[in-house]
């Protein structure tokens, strides 16, 4: 279950994986001598969600702890076919 703002997070590290997929496509292709054509199947293979954590915590008070505004990572990996001519 994703938190509040993570979700817009993995949409736009989805589209940023898309994105990188198709430039890295677009070297191979060139660099090969053919012609990018289009992506003929694209499957998402993941979100990743890594909260930041801070090293050292401690374990000493029994209360719950403080909520406060953290960084989290989020990266996506997609997995795109491409078809060249």
């Amino acid at each position: 279950m994703l938190r509040n703002g993570e979700e817009e997070e993995s949409i736009k590290a989805i589209k940023e994986a898309c994105e990188d997929a198709r430039a890295k496509a677009d070297a191979i292709a060139s660099g090969s001598g053919l012609e990018f054509v289009r992506a003929s199947a694209v499957r998402e293979s993941g979100v990743y969600v890594e909260p930041y954590q801070e090293a050292g915590f401690e374990f000493e008070k029994a209360s719950a702890p403080p909520i406060e505004p953290k960084e989290v990572k989020v990266s996506a990996t997609v997995n795109v076919v491409y078809e060249c001519r």
